[in-house]
């Protein structure tokens, strides 16, 4: 890939935050909560640290404000500057470090928004790559991490187009009583909290399921049965697992679960990465006490809606002019529960097209092997975890991120079983990540 000068990249690049993108810069600071996103890669192989340092040159080659840091200015906060390269890169000897490394707080003002630790054992690597939220939402950050596997294996680079789905034919008059609409249902506190044992900031940790084959081809067949995608099975599964949670622990409270859903407002996901959330969210409710195909007919069935009437729209439409207000009025605004946060929990589909795996072994000539991978994703405030779906081709990984004081890493383990029986796995995958 042809080098651009370092003045070109480094120097002249500027990125303005949008609306969404300082939204996460606002809420770190006001609420403590991190809003950070990780993928850790285990690789097998012969890695230097010089294949690392060239692998983040062409990183922020292509994409500047992975390097750059934020800037304040009157009117709104820019990437900009100087891309430290040497600032991205820790280096780490043992497994442990990781926890901490999880938990540190990113500052975007004093540091490259995405980072990677490195930690070697012989011919195993483990790469934790992370990033702030204001540069880059999920679907964005995990195609970077895949890039960034790929041209250690010596890969050609995607040719990624740059292409945004247009938000302007949104009416502003359409925009505001789809504000009204969110308005209203944060206010009426409808839908149930998860119970946890403290609603306060903490560390994260993690815990994983596996669907493994015969499990995720019987997840497949029974959501094309339904005519729904495997997702919708199981964010269902997921919401039924925290109304069976909640009253396992005795807790008077309704069966109304709602979930925050990314809509991402890429036209070709798997093609297009552009810096920046691409990304708008929509809240679906639903009667947690429903059969699990019932809530996801349910659910495809309010999202094939929310979508007609480009309801994902509102707030990118509406909140757009906000990514010229100053921070600190900017902070107040997006500290206001009523625009977003206000769900049960979050869930999260990452699907992916295409194995990576087989990928990169034939890309370095079978030098370099993934043997495993594992992602987090930030946990707001009040509900104290979060759910997320990895899912290759032939299987598929659950993460639920939670907060250390929320729930314990066995009360953790048990939310996560009741998910995976919700799913009806014969064999669920019982892998343990915490700090």
């Amino acid at each position: 890939m042809p080098q651009r000068s370092t003045k070109d990249t480094n120097d002249l690049a500027t990125t303005r935050l949008s609306a969404f993108d300082a939204f996460f810069v606002a809420y770190q600071e006001s609420s403590g909560i991190l809003m950070q996103l990780g993928v850790e890669v285990e690789l097998k192989g012969h890695l230097t640290q010089d294949d690392l340092d060239r692998m983040l040159r062409q990183i922020v080659q292509r994409w500047p404000p992975l390097g750059q840091r934020l800037h304040k200015s009157l009117f709104g906060c820019l990437w900009k500057g100087k891309c430290s390269t040497e600032a991205m890169l820790h280096i780490a000897k043992r497994k442990e470090v990781l926890a901490e490394w999880r938990n540190r707080p990113l500052d975007p003002f004093r540091e490259p928004p995405f980072q990677l630790l490195w930690i070697a054992n012989d011919d195993r690597h483990l790469l934790a790559f992370r990033a702030h939220h204001a540069v880059v939402d999920g679907e964005g950050f995990f195609a970077i991490c895949a890039e960034a596997v790929r041209a250690l294996a010596g890969k050609q680079a995607t040719d990624f187009t740059d292409n945004y789905g247009s938000i302007r034919h949104v009416k502003v008059s359409e925009a505001v009583r789809n504000l009204q609409r969110l308005r209203k249902e944060s206010r009426s506190n409808q839908s149930a909290r998860l119970a946890v044992r403290s609603c306060a900031p903490g560390a994260i940790s993690i815990v994983e399921r596996d669907l493994e084959n015969d499990d995720f081809r019987e997840l497949q067949q029974r959501a094309t049965q339904l005519n729904v995608a495997p997702g919708w099975l199981c964010a269902s599964a997921w919401m039924r697992a925290i109304h069976a949670w909640n009253c396992s622990l005795g807790k008077d409270t309704t069966s109304l679960i709602s979930i925050e859903v990314p809509v991402s407002l890429r036209r070709r996901r798997d093609i297009e990465v552009r810096i920046g959330n691409r990304i708008s969210p929509l809240t679906l409710y639903s009667d947690a006490t429903l059969l699990l195909e019932d809530l996801a007919k349910d659910l495809k069935q309010q999202m094939s809606q929310a979508m007609r009437q480009r309801l994902h729209l509102a707030l990118p439409r509406l909140f757009s002019p906000a990514k010229y207000l100053p921070m600190g009025i900017f902070c107040k605004l997006a500290s206001n529960p009523e625009l977003t946060g206000f769900a049960t929990s979050h869930f999260a589909w990452f699907e992916q097209v295409r194995t990576i795996h087989d990928e990169i072994f034939r890309a370095s000539n079978g030098a370099l092997q993934i043997v495993d991978q594992q992602i987090y994703t930030p946990v707001c405030l009040h509900m104290g975890a979060a759910l997320a779906v990895l899912a290759w081709p032939e299987r598929a990984q659950i993460f639920l991120t939670h907060r250390l004081t929320a729930f314990s890493t066995s009360d953790a383990r048990m939310l996560m079983d009741l998910v995976v029986q919700e799913l009806g796995s014969r064999y669920p995958g019982r892998r343990q990540v915490a700090v």
